[in-house]
């Protein structure tokens, strides 16, 4: 027998270069796309106000507006949306309230209902927390169907007299 060693072959540590490598050796930064405009992270101030108000209306203008095909539905997205920015307790999405009264019409009327009966529990919240003592009653939203934007209206107007109409938007502490 041959006592001498065999030589052995060392395998290569590295890939070869005229392979191309697999994923495994590829650097995580070389598969990244660098963005060609600079980032700007938006600052969160610790003092931003968790409540506005909204707009004072007139209830009478906001019914002979009503009259009119679009303006119902602009007033109901943004009183819905003004009882959101009041108070993080209030949740509300007022594009699924606009999408109920409106689409919600052909399932059997009960969408809108429901959706009136919401926004008018959403007031009574609100007209809680501004510490009001009227309250805003679904029924009688509900009783007077064709005179429910003067009602809802002139209740949230309740809210924003609490604070002396001040103009919209205006930050309330907390």
């Amino acid at each position: 027998m041959n006592d001498e060693p065999k030589a052995s072959k060392s395998l290569p540590t590295e890939p070869p270069t005229n392979v191309p490598p697999f994923p495994q050796w590829q650097s995580s930064a070389a598969s990244v796309p660098t963005p060609t405009t600079p980032v700007v992270a938006r600052s969160v101030s610790a003092t931003a106000p968790s409540r506005v108000v909204g707009k004072t209306r007139n209830p009478w203008g906001v019914w002979l507006l009503g009259l009119t095909i679009i303006y119902p539905l602009i007033w109901y997205f943004k009183i819905n949306k003004e009882m959101r920015d009041y108070s993080e307790t209030i949740d509300v999405q007022p594009g699924m309230a606009v999408l109920a009264i409106t689409l919600g019409v052909f399932l059997i009327g009960i969408p809108p209902i429901v959706s009136y009966v919401h926004t008018s529990s959403r007031i009574q919240k609100a007209q809680k927390l501004a510490g009001s003592t009227k309250r805003c009653s679904a029924l009688l939203a509900l009783l007077c169907l064709c005179f429910a934007p003067v009602y809802i209206q002139s209740q949230l107007n309740k809210v924003w007299d609490q604070y002396g109409n001040p103009p919209v938007g205006t930050p309330l502490k907390a």
